[in-house]
């Protein structure tokens, strides 16, 4: 019996492979309760959990391309929930570094954080993005990778089929550019 659990998860692994969508339901059946209950259990926010549930399975079926149904689907599962969590709280900690800062600025200057800061803070979101739009199109790719979908290094340089090295060269470049763009020292 238990074979044939395993020869069935298997078959799902091989079906979702090649683009199944019954069997990513199933997958996901099987194991989103699981991945709702280890965010939850760190972050304790019943919506950061779901939609982080949500976001692993997007990932897991935009790589669905690359899963080894003969490897560890587990561990492959909660290694991108891993990744996830990492970058979820690190997000967490700079917004409460940025109220933080913003109360100590208007304890200090006894005003409150206007609209016109806000809309600065837009602006300034807006033009990082323009910025991005600049990069060459390897360059953009993997910055984008790395920083919106939260891939490693590792990964990047799998799915493009580059050295990991060269994904570190490409990012070093991005920040660098974007540190001279936005210190004003230009190129």
């Amino acid at each position: 019996m238990i074979r044939h659990t395993e020869d069935s998860e298997h078959e799902q692994l091989y079906r979702l492979k090649l683009g199944d969508r019954k069997a990513f339901e199933s997958i996901y059946r099987k194991y989103a309760g699981r991945v709702y209950h280890f965010f939850f259990s760190l972050l304790h926010d019943r919506f950061a959990a779901e939609d982080l549930t949500q976001d692993v399975f997007l990932k897991i079926w935009e790589r669905r391309t690359g899963i080894e149904p003969d490897g560890h689907f587990e561990a492959y599962l909660f290694t991108i929930a891993r990744h996830m969590i990492a970058r979820e709280s690190e997000k967490r900690l700079q917004e409460e570094y940025l109220k933080e800062a913003l109360q100590r600025q208007k304890d200090s200057a006894g005003v409150d954080i206007s609209t016109e800061q806000i809309v600065e803070a837009e602006s300034l979101r807006t033009y990082i993005n323009e910025l991005i739009e600049q990069f060459p199109p390897v360059r953009k790719h993997v910055f984008l990778l790395s920083r919106v979908h939260y891939l490693t290094n590792r990964e990047i340089s799998q799915r493009l089929s580059i050295s990991e090295k060269t994904v570190e060269t490409h990012l070093y470049r991005s920040l660098q550019f974007l540190k001279r763009k936005l210190n004003g020292t230009g190129e």
